[in-house]
């Protein structure tokens, strides 16, 4: 509770009834027949005198753990539920391994892929391919032996995506369609011959691919077959012929033509860039791995180095759901209460999804506001004492002081700092309850005491007022040890019985002013 503005909305009063009472007091000296101010007086007395610090919070537990799910996936079970006491150690609830394991396995597939496609761009072995040097990819190297086709590029181009094909047309693919009859007697593995139009000869092969389902035409249904031949050098995709397949009985030699080489693959760039030397030329024989071309680093450069690093993500991604899989019961990391209960079965959660907190609540801490004036009496460790609402109404806990701010928050032109104290639980104390506190400060047992509103200051020095005559007083300079708002403790200038003047009232013998008057404290 922030006292500090309250104490001088009372000063502020004060000074107002001291303007009020000083008009008051001369009319009371210059009007006949009025009774005039006197003093007011108490006593020096021994006693013991007890500093205390005041302030007002709300408690909170001291330990408080948000328990999560290492793992993501289905809430398969859960053991718990909000208000439950939960131990160290204790099982809160089960994920269901099942969809976690079909997410391993997509992004397995998803590497696997991943990596033979940059193992190829990067001219290195699919185990390297995280640990290469980006720049590799910068030159483009040959996927297959064969002969360069349609290269589109040239130094000082942009490259991106494909920039030629390699083809292999040493082996040649004859597509053709052949009715019902054909297609029961042939196999796999049957001997065919192309006989090409622009020369004589017979070119042999065999069939290497059947399609067991029949396609639709406008006179019957055909089946598609694949025969493959060698290329003795002159023949090219898109000769035209007639196939001959050596099966018993057949006797049928449909026309045909070279649909395709027997192998090609497109040469693509994993980057884009511009081109900075090409080493091949169109129709040139290139073996597996032979570089194509080389991009100027750069950008090219930049984008290598962010696919490699994104792989490594997938990566880092796979050995976190892996780790997951050993993960999946949520365990609760400290003894306490489970304040809520934020997951059901069936849930899908992800990882560090929060299933609850849980607080000890054997020890709590109250979190005052001290006013600056106040906290320099106030140190680690000094007792205090905390009242609260328990089961026999108000109740007093004792506590500890166990921390003190190191800086104020200043509101309104007021500074106040956050003291907190520690407290052992009786057993009824919950979080958000509120206690008022004392802290003590200091107790001093049989020692001089005076009132604090006879003490004053003139100069950085503390003086009162004694009573030296009926309504005489003598300014007597003190020496002032602890201070509470009752009392100071006088360390020299006075003795046990004299009067200090405390204020000035009417004569409470006078009935013009309206009966005994207020006590005014000096400042």
């Amino acid at each position: 509770m922030q006292r500090f503005p309250v104490r001088w909305a009372v000063i502020a009063v004060i000074i107002l009834a001291i303007v009020g009472l000083g008009y008051w007091g001369v009319k009371a000296m210059v009007s006949e027949g009025e009774a005039k101010l006197v003093m007011a007086t108490k006593p020096v007395t021994m006693g013991d005198i007890e500093v205390v610090v005041w302030g007002w919070g709300t408690l909170t537990a001291k330990e408080e753990r948000d328990v999560i799910t290492s793992a993501e996936g289905v809430v398969k079970e859960v053991f718990f539920e909000a208000g439950d006491p939960v131990t160290k150690g204790q099982v809160l609830a089960t994920i269901d391994p099942g969809t976690l394991s079909m997410s391993i396995r997509s992004l397995e597939l998803e590497i696997e892929g991943e990596r033979l496609e940059l193992a190829r761009q990067f001219g290195v072995s699919p185990d390297q391919v995280e640990n290469v040097d980006p720049s590799s990819a910068l030159i483009v190297r040959s996927p297959m032996s064969g002969t360069i086709s349609g290269l589109a590029v040239d130094a000082g181009s942009t490259a991106q995506g494909e920039v030629c094909k390699v083809v292999d047309d040493r082996r040649l693919i004859i597509k053709l369609q052949v009715p019902e009859f054909v297609y029961n007697a042939v196999k796999v593995g049957t001997p065919a011959a192309f006989t090409p139009k622009r020369f004589e000869g017979r070119v042999p092969g065999a069939v290497t691919r059947i399609d067991s389902v029949p396609v639709k035409t406008d006179q019957a249904y055909l089946y598609n077959v694949w025969v493959e031949i060698g290329n003795p050098g002159l023949l090219k995709v898109g000769d035209e012929g007639t196939v001959a397949f050596e099966a018993p009985g057949i006797e049928y030699q449909p026309s045909a033509k070279i649909t395709s080489f027997g192998a090609q693959e497109a040469v693509t760039t994993a980057v884009s860039g511009r081109v900075k030397s090409v080493f091949v030329r169109d129709g040139q024989w290139v073996n597996e791995g032979d570089p194509i071309l080389e991009l100027e680093p750069g950008g090219a450069l930049f984008q290598a180095m962010t696919l490699q690093l994104k792989f490594k993500e997938k990566l880092a991604e796979l050995e976190d759901k892996k780790a997951m899989l050993s993960n999946l019961s949520v365990i609760c990391p400290m003894d306490g209460v489970a304040f809520d209960k934020n997951i059901t079965v069936g849930q899908t959660v992800g990882k560090g999804t929060r299933v609850t907190r849980v607080a000890n609540f054997q020890e709590m801490n109250l979190m005052l506001r001290v006013d600056e004036i106040d906290v320099p009496k106030v140190q680690e460790g000094q007792e205090a004492q905390v009242m609260v609402w328990g089961r026999e109404g108000q109740q007093s806990v004792p506590a500890v002081v166990s921390k003190i701010g190191a800086s104020g928050d200043l509101r309104d032109g007021y500074s106040s700092f956050n003291i907190t104290l520690s407290v052992q639980n009786p057993g009824f104390l919950r979080p958000g309850m509120g206690g008022e506190a004392r802290i003590f400060v200091s107790k001093k047992e049989g020692v001089l005491l005076c009132p604090v509103e006879a003490l004053y200051k003139e100069d950085n020095n503390w003086f009162v007022d004694v009573k030296t005559g009926e309504n005489e007083r003598t300014p007597v300079p003190v020496e002032v040890g602890a201070m509470n708002d009752m009392f100071a403790e006088i360390m020299s200038g006075l003795t046990e019985g004299q009067e200090v003047v405390v204020g000035m009232t009417k004569d409470p013998n006078d009935p013009s002013m309206g009966g005994p008057g207020m006590v005014i404290r000096r400042y």
